[in-house]
């Protein structure tokens, strides 16, 4: 990004810059030719004005558009706690919202306040099933980099390989090295990045190790100080 649209993202309101910010998925959403809706952020649009850690999935998975779930932002909360996901009978209890509420425990940080979002907005049933996938994590990555560099948060948390390249560019990270998790090959990459650190974890749908006695070690590893030990 450049100096000047940098200068732009950092000093305009929080409002103009969430109306900027729908304005443009839904622009790209149109062009994508996806069909099953988009979904930014799992937190309120508040921890765009500042966030220490970040937490940044691929792409908003379902076959439908949910009518009770947000598309922009939550109101307040957190999506990984006030909404029920997957069949589950209670908010918040689905495996995968299990993992990352863990996830932010272990980190000492408060699910609301976290910049959790997806990388690309548009939902599909998996990643594969992804229209346009060349442009669609293009847009994703351009338009992280306006959120990350407004946001300025010092740990970034990335879930799914496939977001490693994109983040690792958009934050310039380097001296990236691979940890295993304690799950047979499976590995997280930690890298640095220009005040902390970035870490990518394998998706925590498939691979739980945030609650994995086996890979206490490796969170140990990859979080450092922020990480306290369960």
């Amino acid at each position: 990004m450049d100096v000047d649209r940098g200068l732009h993202v950092a000093a305009i309101s929080n409002d103009d810059f969430c109306a900027d910010l729908k304005k443009r998925i839904s622009a790209a959403y149109e062009k994508s030719d996806n069909s099953l809706g988009w979904r930014l952020l799992a937190s309120p649009p508040t921890v765009l004005d500042g966030a220490d850690v970040a937490f940044i999935g691929l792409n908003p998975g379902g076959s439908v558009r949910p009518d009770d779930h947000a598309e922009f932002a939550m109101d307040r909360g957190s999506a990984y706690v006030d909404e029920t996901w997957g069949g589950a009978n209670q908010p918040g209890t689905s495996p995968l919202q299990r993992q990352v509420r863990t996830l932010f425990k272990g980190l000492s940080v408060e699910p609301q306040d976290v910049l959790a979002g997806n990388l690309v907005p548009f939902r599909s049933p998996s990643w594969d099933r992804l229209e346009n996938t060349e442009f669609s994590l293009r847009f994703g990555e351009v338009l992280w980099a306006d959120i990350l560099r407004r946001a300025q948060p010092t740990l970034v948390v990335g879930m799914g390989r496939e977001v490693f390249k994109p983040l690792s560019r958009i934050l310039s990270a380097t001296n990236a090295r691979s940890i295993p998790v304690g799950w047979g090959k499976v590995s997280a990459v930690k890298a640095s990045i220009f005040g902390g650190s970035l870490v990518v974890l394998p998706h925590l749908s498939r691979f739980g190790i945030i609650t994995r006695k086996e890979s206490v070690g490796a969170l140990n590893s990859l979080f450092g100080d922020h990480w306290q030990t369960r």
